[in-house]
């Protein structure tokens, strides 16, 4: 209940800011909650009470949909061990930036973005270093002086002029000295190193879906396989990124749903290729049956396919 009620405000948050969204509470397990978009902003969402239940490979698989669908993951939550997130604070759990609702609230419909992280051994920020610099020769104080009056050595001082990030307190210390602002804000929606996406080598379908992944690489598609999501791969052809079902389960239709409201809200195409005709009726999601795809002879006709039953689809 704890985590629904999340849910509901952070919904309410993006709708306030004028997000369009969709959540995928009745989907389980999943890798994220909450897809929303607002012009070319798109956020892949994990929303938990206390963050200490994200999994790694949860995490993983987030920051991998994230980097194909060019979203920005963030996890919600309010709790950590025994202790409570605080309004401000970035936290990191497994590499992606981790808020609590307040501080959601406050970057997406205020614009205040968070300036101070937590890590092991208290709380830092970010220094814009350039403004150090240039501000303390505009005052004519001298590294040394720096140092005597920040009580650090003249290295230390250096690094701070370098890039290197440090306390609230020597932040605020080095503000008051300057007479200027020097924090930076973070960067939440860019936190997550861009770190290269490869292409799943090995095999993770059997029987008729593997069949499919087979056939769709063989025409030159480039196939990344998702474990936790309504969709089983994200496909790459022709440069488009198509959100794509394999898996020939029993409620084909209602994942489909779920496909197409998520594929709704990120402006990209969606496709379910199945290996018998399915009764559905989802405006958004192209139905492609297996022996279509074997007549299919390169990725751009496979973009072709889908564009032309997408539009007969809809006249």
């Amino acid at each position: 209940m704890q985590q629904l009620a999340i849910v509901d405000a952070v919904v309410k948050i993006l709708k306030k800011a004028g997000f369009v969204v969709t959540d995928l509470v009745e989907t389980k397990p999943r890798c994220f909650d909450i897809v929303a978009r607002k012009d070319n902003t798109v956020l892949l969402l994990k929303v938990l009470y206390n963050i200490d239940s994200l999994k790694p490979e949860m995490a993983e698989e987030m920051k991998i949909v994230a980097k194909l669908l060019k979203a920005s993951p963030i996890v919600i939550g309010e709790k950590f061990k025994f202790d409570y997130l605080e309004r401000g604070v970035v936290y990191n759990r497994h590499g992606l930036p981790v808020i609590n609702t307040a501080t959601f609230y406050d970057f997406i419909v205020e614009g205040i973005a968070p300036m101070v992280y937590s890590a092991p051994g208290g709380y830092y920020v970010k220094l814009d270093n350039e403004k150090i610099r240039e501000v303390r020769e505009k005052l004519g104080i001298s590294l040394g002086e720096m140092a005597k009056l920040l009580g650090v050595s003249r290295r230390t001082v250096k690094k701070y002029e370098e890039g290197i990030d440090t306390t609230v307190e020597t932040a605020l210390k080095i503000e008051e000295i300057l007479g200027t602002y020097v924090i930076k804000a973070i960067d939440i929606l860019n936190f997550v190193k861009d770190d290269v996406v490869e292409e799943e080598k090995v095999p993770s379908f059997s029987g008729e879906e593997a069949e499919i992944i087979e056939q769709l690489r063989i025409i030159g598609v480039k196939v990344y396989p998702i474990k936790h999501a309504p969709f089983d791969v994200v496909s790459k052809a022709d440069d488009e990124r198509i959100l794509t079902g394999v898996k020939q389960v029993r409620e084909i239709d209602k994942r489909a749903s779920i496909l197409g409201r998520i594929s709704e809200v990120l402006s990209t195409k969606a496709a379910y290729i199945v290996e018998k005709k399915i009764k559905a009726d989802v405006n958004s999601v192209v139905f492609v049956m297996k022996e279509e795809l074997e007549c299919v002879s390169s990725a751009k006709d496979f973009v072709s396919l889908l564009h032309e039953k997408l539009t007969s689809a809809k006249n």
